[in-house]
């Protein structure tokens, strides 16, 4: 065979292989709509754990700044100070986020004015601790109101909680419901704003002192037994870790066809989001701040 007749061949198939590239092109650029989808997304501890997303510390404005960026909520965490004052942290000891670890403080056994001086600290970026009035300043500023997950921590070792200065985890409870009327005296949009929670008490109370507020019940028990708690105790809603081996999508349908709210948290990875996600929940709090994209799904 001459190089001639191999070069006119050649030639002569270049338009079928030009056309057929150009074919498989427009085959891998047609994207898959997204699926519109009821469940919310929240940014867990503000805008996402600061190991995670190290551009903002976590549980500040910045972060709640950048988690709404693509989440239809955040979730922040709440302890109250000596003052009585609400502040917005997540762990039992300040030196985990602290910009000086050896600086071991406690939020609940720290005034005020010992907490304005606080610095935290993620890998990229410094802080401060804010309050909880000035998250609920903001949320009020917001166009649109978001989601918020108030997360009441108490698991703090029982020594700290039964010191003379707190009184115990029912007087330091009822003191806080008080003062988180002061900061809520009621949810002008119904249903928007929620708080996790294991204190009964806490609950009924919260229930007539703030109105519109949605209560969820966060105890590690099994899943079937949270919803009964929660049925029976009067609670709005069930908040629980997505792995927890006896969450069914069915126990899902029963609790919510019992009116009660779903929760999941924290799942991170995409089979993790998959699979919180396929229970259906009202509700999925992730560190992950590129969910939504990576599960194809629009909020309704």
């Amino acid at each position: 065979m001459s190089n001639k007749f191999i070069i006119r061949f050649g030639l002569f198939l270049i338009p079928f292989v030009f056309i057929i590239l150009i074919s498989n092109c427009k085959k891998d650029s047609v994207s898959i709509s997204p699926t519109v989808t009821t469940v919310q997304f929240l940014g867990h501890k503000g805008g996402g754990n600061s190991t995670v997303n190290p551009s903002t510390v976590e549980n500040t404005i910045p972060a709640i700044q950048n988690g709404l960026k693509t989440m239809t909520g955040i979730e922040v965490d709440l302890q109250m100070s000596l003052d009585g004052t609400i502040w917005v942290f997540h762990d039992p000891d300040i030196a985990t986020t602290s910009c000086n670890a050896i600086a071991h403080k406690t939020i609940i056994l720290s005034t005020d004015t010992e907490i304005a001086k606080f610095n935290i600290c993620s890998a990229k970026a410094q802080d401060r601790v804010y309050k909880l009035s000035e998250i609920i300043n903001y949320w009020n500023q917001a166009s649109t109101p978001f989601y918020l997950s108030l997360h009441i921590k108490l698991d703090f070792p029982a020594d700290s909680m039964n010191k003379q200065a707190i009184g115990g985890e029912a007087l330091y409870l009822s003191k806080f419901a008080d003062n988180l009327a002061k900061i809520i005296p009621s949810v002008a949009v119904p249903g928007k704003i929620m708080l996790e929670v294991y204190d009964a008490t806490f609950c009924t109370k919260i229930h007539k002192i703030i109105s519109g507020i949605k209560v969820c019940l966060i105890k590690e028990v099994t899943f079937p037994k949270q919803i009964d708690d929660a049925i029976s105790l009067g609670y709005d809603g069930v908040s629980c870790i997505f792995s927890e081996p006896t969450l069914t999508a069915a126990e899902v349908i029963r609790a919510q066809s019992n009116g009660l709210i779903i929760q999941l948290w924290t799942p991170d990875t995409k089979q993790e989001l998959t699979t919180a996600f396929d229970f259906h929940p009202n509700f999925i709090q992730t560190n992950n701040l590129n969910a939504m994209s990576l599960l194809n799904v629009t909020v309704k």
